[in-house]
């Protein structure tokens, strides 16, 4: 078995009001724009991010069809959202954390993603190292669709948040 791979960092800086980038990340109409891999995403129950919500995501790698089932572990409304993972789907481990930061040009947000992709899942025609690449990018994509749809939303007035 190949060891968990190392905890991945990103930061980026969006021009943003932190609660309106909470907004995106936490909200079951905006989570599945952020991934593009993503083809479906069931949440249980279908509300805005709260702790012990059940996420089963369907998406693709290459031409294959992936499950991943993951639950929200932590809610820190405008803060921090960790999303953690296990057997049962692609992954044998996933945590991604999250957080959120207010700064004079916006909001920082820095993300720490790890996972361990599921050989079981898989089988032994597909290249590991391959499929850990395609998921680094996922996140990458994450975090660059998440700035994009950050800064296109007009920003809500301190009546509506």
């Amino acid at each position: 078995m190949r060891p968990i791979v190392p905890k991945i960092d990103r930061e980026i800086l969006i021009a943003a009001r932190p609660e309106q980038v909470w907004e995106i990340l936490s909200d079951t109409h905006h989570v599945p724009k952020l991934y593009p891999d993503l083809l479906s995403i069931k949440f249980e129950p279908h509300v805005p991010a709260v702790v012990g919500q059940r996420r089963t995501l369907t998406g693709k790698i290459g031409k294959r069809m992936i499950e991943i089932h993951t639950r929200v572990a932590e809610v820190v409304p405008v803060k921090r959202l960790v999303v953690v993972g296990g057997r049962g789907g692609a992954f044998e481990e996933f945590r991604q954390t999250v957080e959120l930061s207010e700064t004079a040009e916006g909001t920082k947000v820095h993300v720490t993603y790890h996972f361990k992709i599921s050989e079981a899942y898989f089988g032994p025609e597909f290249y590991i190292p391959v499929l850990e690449q395609a998921a680094i990018e996922n996140e990458d994509n994450y975090l660059k669709n998440l700035k994009e749809i950050a800064e296109l939303e007009p920003p809500k007035s301190e009546s509506e948040t």
